[in-house]
């Protein structure tokens, strides 16, 4: 999560949930029409925090799904989670309640990051007003967590980005940052389809998002450069198996019935096409020059 040294030794992204109070038109397929439409019984708090300490290594758990704060139990996981370990969490920050809750519970130092990311179509879809939103962000951040808003840039938001981006201001929601979009939308596949026009809009509304630059360049794929995932990042799914990473489903056993066992040697990425290009870039063994300084782990949205 920052280019400064980190008291952690082994990352994991933890898809720890299929629950979600949103179905938004631009989420992956995978998620949207097949994950999100099957939950399964999430492992109580008590096994997950038990098998990540018994690893032995101070992790960094970064959590998506699905909605983070609808996994049972969802405060008291973290806070049983920071105890020995630290954690960053994605949410589209819908759920007030459970916010408040996980903001007294939780110890925000051992909280890298809350990337709270904003789906506009679909809180209007819902009903849901931005203030709520804003409401949650800023008890959030008075209780002294590192948390962002961001704002994912499907094509046909781009028309009202602005716009959109000084009502959230004037709401007290910063810092925000813009994501590209990665995906297909009206068989144009993002974001190599974003034209000129759309590129320098993107550009001087990304906020602090450092990756937009590179995925707009094109680097989206590292295949045969050797890469420390699996060896110390991995990616966790909902049922507990702990894969190399988003883009390789390289198994590594079980988190949840502790046969997880990581690689012992860093090895080259077989991958065609990455799905997170920051965690590439921060897990390379010979990162590409240009991109090397921002070692910063991007949360899924």
């Amino acid at each position: 999560m920052t280019s400064d040294p980190v008291p952690w030794e082994w990352e994991f992204d933890w898809h720890l949930t299929n629950r979600c109070n949103f179905l938004c038109e631009y989420c992956h397929p995978q998620i949207r029409y097949v994950l999100n439409k099957v939950h399964l019984t999430e492992p109580s708090p008590e096994l997950v925090v038990r098998r990540f300490e018994d690893l032995g290594h101070p992790c960094l758990v970064h959590m998506s799904g699905g909605e983070p704060f609808l996994f049972p139990g969802f405060a008291d996981l973290c806070a049983g989670l920071t105890r020995k370990n630290w954690i960053s969490i994605n949410t589209n920050l819908a759920s007030p309640e459970l916010v408040a809750d996980f903001a007294a519970k939780v110890d925000p130092t051992r909280v890298a990051k809350i990337v709270a990311a904003l789906h506009v179509p679909e809180r209007e879809r819902l009903g849901l007003p931005l203030e709520t939103y804003a409401k949650s962000f800023r008890i959030l951040r008075a209780a002294g967590f590192d948390v962002v808003s961001l704002y994912v840039l499907y094509p046909p938001l781009l028309s009202r980005l602005r716009e959109d981006l000084a009502v959230l201001a004037g709401l007290g929601v910063e810092p925000l940052r813009a994501k590209v979009f990665k995906g297909v939308h009206e068989g144009r596949r993002y974001p190599e389809a974003y034209t000129d026009k759309q590129r320098r809009l993107i550009l001087a509304n990304s906020g602090e998002y450092v990756f937009n630059q590179p995925y707009l360049d094109g680097m989206l794929a590292f295949r045969g450069q050797s890469c420390t995932a699996g060896m110390t990042s991995f990616k966790v799914t909902v049922t507990g198996e702990v894969r190399r990473c988003a883009s390789v489903p390289t198994a590594y056993g079980n988190l949840y019935d502790g046969t997880f066992r990581p690689a012992q040697s860093a090895e080259p990425c077989p991958a065609r096409r990455v799905l997170v290009l920051s965690q590439c870039l921060a897990y390379l063994v010979d990162p590409p020059k240009a991109a090397a300084a921002p070692a910063a782990t991007e949360a899924q949205a």
